[in-house]
């Protein structure tokens, strides 16, 4: 069973597809019941074909919410529909209302100069679009947008490879050989090139991959491979944020005359019938310190939900930080309801440790929860 089920997550998809009919006739026959645990629903999880850092394909995932009773999923690639035709299989064989969708950056031009949800970028906003049925027809303006996201990231990546691999010499990759294979559909994001030369430096025989991070991170060797050890996905998001985000030597200032518009991608996700979804950071940054501001704004775009990822606003170490954080959060909220705006979340899984599902026992969840499901069938019914 255990083989038939890691093959779910095979990057070659006909083996991928073969498990699955396969575990769809032991959940048939009784042999694999459905789990009644969590009750609830994760409606922004990323699959292995942008990052999943348990590497799960689209099927892995919802027969993962099968076995612990979610009521629904959703599945949000960064750039990429690739999960489109996987999720509505799976969630039929597996009888798990499934949602499929991307998630990417756009250009607002009415916030040009304010930072939204995109850490130090001001005007880049992070949206999503949920319930594709099918990529966007050939020659359309919509597959004209779609392939605008591809290029997009796919040249953004080479450049952040050329530039780190000057920096970090003689740990170099090779971004077609070493970065794209890393990902079953050749999508790879910012974590899947650091994995890249984490796995690199530990190949290079005269040079000790402990003591490398430690000169680049500014940190002992020791701390180093304790963090690889017990805390892979801390080591992941510090040399991350050391190289890649904003004033690392691998940094790409976004130019936004290379993203779409919030309009233009907006319009491609209604030409193919799916709901735009506006994603909410956590209200620190300008462009959501006002949220009925903010909402209007974005209603305002054709937007009709929007999506958060909770432990961002509460799951937070430092008391004061996640006392702002928490507040933000439930100002948010609040304003939603009374706008009788729908707001859906989830966990994304992109990052390591993310749960499997939200935490909706803790007090700051729970008295949202009513909220966060009659979203999520308000979403259902929109898609159907």
């Amino acid at each position: 069973m255990e083989k038939i089920i890691d093959k779910l997550s095979d990057f070659d998809s006909r083996n991928r597809f073969e498990a699955l009919y396969k575990i769809a006739e032991f959940v048939k026959s009784g042999r694999i019941r459905k789990g009644n645990k969590q009750p609830y629903d994760n409606m922004h999880i990323h699959s292995f074909h942008s990052f999943n850092y348990k590497n799960w394909s689209p099927s892995r995932i919802i027969f993962e919410a099968h076995k612990i009773g979610l009521k629904h999923v959703g599945i949000v690639d960064f750039d990429t529909l690739e999960a489109i035709e996987e999720t509505l299989l799976s969630s039929k064989l597996l009888g798990i209302p499934a949602i499929a969708g991307i998630e990417t950056r756009v250009y607002v031009p009415q916030f040009q100069e304010i930072i939204i949800n995109s850490p130090g970028e001001p005007g880049i906003y992070y949206i999503n679009g949920l319930g594709f049925k099918k990529l966007p027809e050939k020659n359309s303006d919509a597959e004209r947008i779609y392939r605008k996201l591809h290029e997009i990231s796919g040249s953004r990546n080479r450049r952040i490879v050329e530039k780190l691999n000057n920096f970090l010499s003689p740990v170099v990759v090779d971004y077609t050989k070493d970065v794209c294979p890393l990902t079953p559909s050749g999508n790879p994001t910012e974590r899947h090139i650091i994995k890249a030369y984490i796995e690199k430096s530990e190949k290079i025989s005269d040079i000790s991959s402990d003591d490398f991070w430690s000169e680049i991170l500014k940190i002992s060797a020791s701390e180093v491979a304790e963090m690889k050890k017990e805390k892979m996905g801390d080591f992941m998001e510090k040399i991350r944020s050391v190289l890649v985000k904003n004033g690392g030597p691998g940094y790409i200032k976004p130019e936004p005359e290379t993203f779409p518009t919030i309009y233009e991608f907006i319009d491609m996700v209604a030409k193919n019938g799916g709901i735009a979804v506006g994603n909410w950071l956590d209200g620190t940054n300008k462009g959501e310190k006002d949220p009925k501001k903010f909402l209007e704004f974005m209603l305002s775009t054709g937007i009709r939900i929007m999506n958060i990822i909770p432990e961002r606003n509460w799951n937070i170490q430092n008391p004061e930080e996640k006392a702002v954080k928490v507040g933000n959060f439930e100002l948010f909220l609040s304003t939603c309801i009374k706008m009788n705006i729908p707001v859906i979340c989830g966990t994304e899984m992109n990052k390591y440790g993310q749960p499997f599902v939200d935490d909706f026992s803790i007090p700051e969840l729970k008295k949202q929860l009513g909220w966060f499901e009659e979203s999520v069938r308000f979403l259902f019914e929109l898609t159907e």
